[in-house]
């Protein structure tokens, strides 16, 4: 059966040789268009090292740019760098991964770990960029070999600046500016400062050291400098730093929650020393304001009194007036009816007027008289000389009569 078989010969034909050698042409043409030319993105710094010359050739600007099968090498034009690689072990923490964290020794010999990011931005000029590709060669290269570096330099320089509470507190936002400053313009040239101080926890006059920064009006930011900052050497720049939290060891944080309890008990003291004195002030402003206020209702006591007797007064004055002269008037209209009378008089009676006036005159006199207990029995002298008694009485009479006549002229 084997035998009966037979290989028949492969017709190719003409058509499937060209497509075949086409599509191999095609994916030749992609290939060699890849290298001939690069379609640049505008967020991007790209440099092209041009083959046998060696040349580089830097593109900027973005759009379709001519590769000649050079080698091109792409950097971002701003990159965020983070540093937050951390892990906790018994002691605190220790930096680990490809972002590992910062750490800086403080003053009172506390340690911690920075956690943060800021942000590089590369140069757009064709010098730097040669520079940086012919140095480093790649972004990634770039990044950890001297963005990194740098970095941890500069946070370990800002470490003797400040003790671990102050770093804690209010000095944080130094910290940044510190970072910030020695990342663009060099390390700080610092010098060694003893004091004497007292130990927060324990009351205990200590030494500590810490680094002053050396002021220099000609150098940048008027600060003299340990050395320029290699950034500045290739055009790069650097902000936007960063701290979302610092992490100490064990002994540096046990240290620092000691001494903000201390901080703390102080406070406290402090803050009620400073109650009872506002207390104490207030009593006595309390008192001074009752005393004013008891010598004011005395006083108005006083007032409402003396303007009362000075309104009797007053009164008793214009009484006095009134009575003065309602006395005038009486006499006044007294002399005046006397006046009328003599003139009266003078001018002479008519018999009517004048025996109206000795009427009214007998009538006043009568009902004067008349309250008078007069005896009604009249003791005469002897029973038996009865005509001599009746003349006697009759006499007697008329002397009262001529009496009561008298009165009334």
């Amino acid at each position: 059966m084997s035998k009966n078989l037979k290989k028949e010969p492969m017709n190719v034909t003409k058509k499937a040789i060209i497509g075949i050698v086409t599509i191999a042409v095609a994916i030749m043409l992609i290939f060699v268009c890849r290298s001939l030319f690069e379609d640049a993105d505008k967020s991007k710094n790209y440099v092209c090292q041009m083959p046998i010359t060696g040349e580089y050739h830097v593109w900027t600007e973005g759009g379709l740019q001519m590769q000649y099968f050079g080698n091109v090498e792409s950097y971002n034009k701003t990159s965020q760098v983070e540093f937050s690689g951390l892990e906790k072990n018994e002691n605190g923490y220790i930096a680990t991964g490809k972002n590992p964290a910062a750490a800086l020794t403080f003053t009172d010999n506390g340690r911690g770990m920075i956690v943060g990011s800021f942000r590089v931005v590369l140069p757009t000029d064709h010098q730097n960029m040669e520079k940086i590709q012919r140095d480093f060669g790649s972004e990634e290269a770039l990044i950890n070999n001297l963005v990194r570096p740098t970095l941890y330099k500069v946070v370990t320089a800002c470490g003797p600046l400040m003790s671990s509470l102050q770093s804690v507190s209010e000095t944080r936002t130094d910290l940044i500016d510190y970072i910030t400053d020695q990342l663009n313009n060099g390390v700080y040239k610092t010098k060694a400062i003893k004091t004497e101080v007292v130990n927060e926890i324990t009351g205990e006059p200590e030494t500590r050291t810490t680094a002053q920064i050396i002021e220099d009006i000609n150098a940048p930011r008027g600060y003299k400098r340990q050395e320029v900052s290699p950034f500045s050497q290739y055009g790069i720049t650097c902000g936007l730093v960063s701290i979302t939290d610092i992490k100490y060891d064990a002994a540096t944080q046990d240290q620092i929650d000691a001494q903000k309890a201390a901080n703390l008990a102080v406070i406290t003291s402090k803050t009620k020393s400073i109650e009872a004195m506002q207390k104490t002030i207030q009593i006595a402003e309390e008192g001074k304001a009752a005393t004013e206020k008891a010598k004011w209702e005395q006083e108005r006591i006083k007032i409402v009194e003396v303007t009362k007797a000075e309104q009797e007064r007053e009164v008793a004055r214009l009484a006095a007036e009134k009575a003065e002269f309602d006395k005038k008037k009486i006499v006044a209209e007294g002399e005046a009816k006397a006046a009328a009378n003599r003139a009266l008089v003078a001018a002479g009676l008519t018999p009517l007027e004048r025996a109206n006036i000795e009427k009214e005159t007998k009538i006043g006199v009568a009902n004067a008289l008349k309250d008078i207990k007069l005896p009604r029995i009249v003791m005469t002298g002897g029973s038996g000389s009865g005509g001599a008694g009746a003349a006697f009485d009759a006499m007697g009479l008329k002397a009262m009569t001529e009496l009561v006549d008298k009165m009334s002229e």
